[in-house]
């Protein structure tokens, strides 16, 4: 869920179309009723010029076009300033649970 309560659905059924059937939780893509490859896009926004981007949500897209299309019509109910999408694949993980937080996580 991102910050703003949204569960993150859209993609190429729209705002009430969820995600595709047999999404992988690593990103990398599915394959939709369509038969095209789709892979899970983060949207990411700011409001005002100046303000940090903040995640908003994911979507579902075929590439990289119609992901910044999917991404603005799934979450144009804000006046976002600018609108940011990154496959979910291009993230890297920076607290790993080898790092040096894993110690800690221990002591809770």
């Amino acid at each position: 869920m991102s910050a703003d309560g949204r569960t993150g659905q859209g993609g190429a059924a729209g705002r009430g179309g969820g995600t595709s059937p047999g999404a992988d939780e690593a990103g990398a893509g599915v394959r939709s009723r369509t038969g095209l490859h789709e892979g899970v896009y983060e949207v990411f926004a700011r409001k005002r010029r100046g303000d940090p981007l903040r995640h908003i949500g994911y979507i579902d897209a075929p590439g990289d076009e119609l992901a910044r299309v999917y991404a603005w019509k799934t979450y144009d109910e804000e006046n976002w300033f600018e609108m940011c999408v990154v496959p979910r694949v291009a993230v890297i993980p920076v607290n790993r649970s080898d790092g040096p937080w894993a110690r800690n996580r221990g002591n809770r």
